[in-house]
């Protein structure tokens, strides 16, 4: 007779490194799973979150400035474009960025970029109303950065200068008024709780003539030459991913079950 061949004892366990990879790749694949979707879901309520921020900072901000006799107008970047008139108003602001544009108020003298004393004394009623509200309400923890943007009009320096030249010298003037501005807001913050702040938050930008204000489709030069206090705010999408990441975290489990879990 013919020897039988006996069959092995199948080896309790299995492949335990497989198994573990398997749980191992099903766990990271829940997680990523996991992130996409609520990345998807809360970026938009997160923007939402931030607009309803801004609008109602924007509401609060025109309604302080109202009590300090200044004239504000809240308007948008949109209804600008469509609608601009020659009318006196001292400061205008977005609902939807919260950007104040101070374009109807002579803060420089001509081709200077030192404040007049009526430029000094708007601001030191204009600044403390926009940064108390930005810096201290429920916007503030959507805002990275306030950039202080300065312009001017096309007109030309007096002498012979090419057309760049020209923008570049417009440049240096917008810049240095922007410094100003907010140099004296720095001025006016020294007792503000936020004081420290504004060395991570301040920028200062140059924009030379290259947005003039037209008025019946004609530069408005005394428009032109003014200061835009412009909010950058964060981006949601980071903050959302940054939340789902702190809450997972690799755990040691018993072999066959899951390497991951939610916390």
């Amino acid at each position: 007779m013919g020897a039988k061949a006996r069959p092995k004892k199948h080896e309790e366990g299995g492949n335990i490194f497989w198994v573990t990879m398997s749980d191992l790749f099903i766990g990271m694949f829940m997680i990523f799973a996991t992130l996409f979707f609520a990345f998807c879901a809360n970026t938009g309520q997160g923007q939402m979150e931030a607009a309803q921020a801004t609008e109602a900072a924007v509401e609060k901000i025109v309604q302080k400035l109202e009590e300090e006799d200044i004239k504000a107008e809240v308007v948008s970047e949109a209804q600008e474009v469509a609608e601009k008139v020659d009318k006196k108003v001292d400061v205008e602001i977005d609902p939807f960025s919260g950007m104040a544009k101070i374009s109807d108020l002579e803060l420089f003298e001509l081709n200077s970029a030192q404040l007049t004393p009526a430029g000094r004394q708007f601001l030191t009623k204009f600044l403390p109303v926009y940064l108390d509200t930005v810096l201290s309400g429920e916007l503030k923890k959507y805002v990275t950065y306030i950039v202080i943007q300065g312009h001017t009009d096309s007109q030309l320096f007096r002498g012979v200068f090419s057309p760049q030249e020209q923008y570049m010298k417009n440049m240096n003037l917008s810049m240095n008024r922007a410094f100003n501005v907010a140099e004296f807001a720095f001025q006016l913050a020294k007792k503000k709780p936020y004081y420290k702040d504004l060395t991570h938050i301040i920028r200062v930008e140059g924009a030379s003539f290259s947005k003039p204000i037209l008025t019946n489709g004609k530069e408005n030069y005394k428009l032109s030459r003014r200061v835009e206090l412009r909010l950058v705010l964060k981006e949601q999408k980071l903050d959302v991913l940054q939340q789902f990441i702190k809450g997972a975290s690799v755990v040691t489990k018993p072999k066959g079950e899951s390497t991951y879990e939610k916390l």
